[in-house]
């Protein structure tokens, strides 16, 4: 029986107390893991919106991952197994039809039984450009008919083959039917449930209730942290994850903190707007891909923990080639490289190379151009915006930096009112490992488009998206990958390594998971 509006408030409002975080992780020592106690894990900021089908922003997936289950996930070696599914989808032979069947035995939490109708809700709603929220970029108007043929079979018709669709199952979590409309509701069938939401704090406990193995916490309480890392060392956080890059280096010289870093996805990009000129111009887009000051963008920002860019694809990307250097090696000779820097060292910024460039498009030096950078959840980027136009100005641009919301930056991408903007997309909530995101403004057809038509990159990058062969795949995306990149059309000056800071009285997060944007902290223990 689906729960009534009445029961979801209840389920969120919780019958039980959260032990409080400081007392035990202050109270820790010695090494050895143990059961119980609550993580008290730190938040820039909480997030208004809880419920995951809303929202692919990190802050709500931290929150909601431990609550609701998706039917797929990424195992600890990054290919993905079922959860909420029993077995692998069956796929027809023309691709158009998935079948999956679920997992016997499921129950949300306050007991009713998980089945095929949540999903068909959950997979509507998402499939609708009006109720998508931040899934439609990737899945809105991708289905046909979505139906339950019986309470443990889910069917799905496609319009033409998505075989990267088990991508997106592994990323999207399905909440009761009955929160669909409620953007604070969290009702799942994970190990822990919503015992309580404030404007200052989040808090999870342990279900008892859970079909599985229990997990090792009590409870986890997300905190609102003006200063993360000062919070970590006096004990009041466990985990601070994604702190900026400045915390890092602060938190490496404490004694008690310690960070993790992975290499994930491609997230922080530079788009051109090839509607404006000079940007339709390809030998303006290449002079700005090869002015870019790599180097001191990776030292100066992200303190070296950062793998300078050479194309659309990250080491978190499938289609990732270490091998492909379009922009060349070397160091550059705008910043002082340090004794440790080698295995972030950039291109050489040559201004000659890029005044030929330019005289190859037919445009003279002083490209003037406002760059756009969008302020999100990314604190870093006016920092990064800033050095890349002192780069480019040094060498003969004459660039003005603007920065904006996401807010403004969705209307004004919308309008096509920017010349280049700097975004941080962070999709890999939604889209796992693969190059969706990171593609999607180089396919004309795309809502993201910046304005690029390449028959080639449309026809493999929809061969990419309509396989379900994970190699080739892959392989499709690296070769849109390279044309994309000598056409200079989404260029990511450096891929920025992932980060999680936490105190040496919690357990290390999963690095495997941690290189495609997550933080599993429902498996986490405290130390004695």
């Amino acid at each position: 029986m689906p729960l009534s509006r009445r029961r979801v408030l209840a389920l969120g409002a919780g019958t039980g107390a959260v032990a409080v975080s400081t007392g035990v992780l202050a109270a820790c020592g010695g090494h050895a893991l143990r059961e119980g106690g609550t993580l008290a894990v730190g938040l820039p900021r909480l997030p208004a919106v809880l419920n995951p089908v809303y929202a692919t922003a990190e802050a709500t997936r931290w929150i909601a991952d431990p609550v609701v289950e998706a039917l797929y996930t990424y195992r600890d070696d990054t290919t993905i197994g079922p959860v909420l599914a029993g077995a692998d989808p069956v796929i027809a032979p023309d691709g158009l039809s998935w079948t999956i069947r679920l997992r016997a035995g499921v129950r949300f939490h306050g007991g009713d039984p998980f089945t095929a109708e949540h999903v068909v809700a959950c997979l509507r709603r998402v499939n609708d450009a009006a109720t998508a929220g931040d899934w439609a970029p990737y899945l809105a108007g991708r289905f046909g008919v979505v139906s339950a043929p019986d309470p443990q079979t889910v069917r799905i018709e496609l319009p033409r083959p998505f075989g990267a669709l088990r991508v997106f199952l592994a990323c999207l979590p399905i909440p009761h039917q009955a929160t669909l409309g409620d953007p604070r509701a969290l009702v799942g069938t994970g190990p822990f449930r919503l015992a309580s939401a404030t404007e200052g704090m989040v808090a999870l406990r342990r279900d008892p209730e859970y079909r599985g193995k229990a997990a090792p916490l009590d409870g986890i309480e997300f905190r609102a942290s003006a200063d993360g890392v000062a919070d970590l060392k006096a004990g009041r956080l466990g985990v601070y994850p994604r702190p900026a890059p400045d915390q890092v280096r602060r938190l490496r010289k404490a004694d008690d903190t310690r960070v993790q870093e992975a290499s994930g996805p491609a997230d922080l990009v530079l788009l051109p707007n090839l509607r404006r000129a000079p940007f339709d111009n390809v030998g303006v887009r290449r002079a700005l891909a090869f002015g870019m000051d790599r180097t001191r963008v990776s030292q100066e920002v992200y303190k070296g923990a950062a793998v300078i860019g050479q194309g659309p694809l990250g080491p978190g990307n499938e289609g990732w080639d270490a091998e492909f250097t379009p922009y060349g090696r070397g160091v550059s000779p705008t910043a002082t490289p340090k004794p440790s820097a080698s295995a972030t060292a950039g291109p050489t910024v040559a201004p000659e190379r890029v005044r030929a460039m330019l005289g190859e498009g037919g445009v003279p030096p002083g490209v003037r151009f406002t760059l756009l950078a969008v302020v999100g959840e990314a604190s870093e980027l006016p920092d990064v915006a800033r050095v890349l136009a002192e780069g480019w100005n040094r060498i003969g641009f004459a660039v003005t930096v603007e920065n904006v919301d996401a807010a403004a930056w969705a209307g004004r991408r919308r309008a096509g009112d920017f010349d280049v903007a700097l975004v941080d997309n962070r999709a890999s909530y939604a889209v796992g490992r693969s190059a969706f995101a990171v593609l999607s403004p180089a396919v004309s057809t795309s809502g993201d488009s910046t304005g690029y038509v390449n028959a080639e990159v449309d026809r493999l990058v929809e061969e990419a998206w309509g396989t379900a062969d994970n190699a080739r795949r892959a392989m499709l995306c690296r070769l849109a990958g390279e044309i994309v990149a000598r056409d200079a059309v989404v260029i990511p000056p450096v891929y920025p390594k992932v980060a999680v800071g936490r105190t040496g009285r919690v357990e290390a997060v999963d690095a495997d998971q941690l290189a495609v944007g997550r933080v599993e902290l429902a498996t986490l223990h405290l130390r004695e």
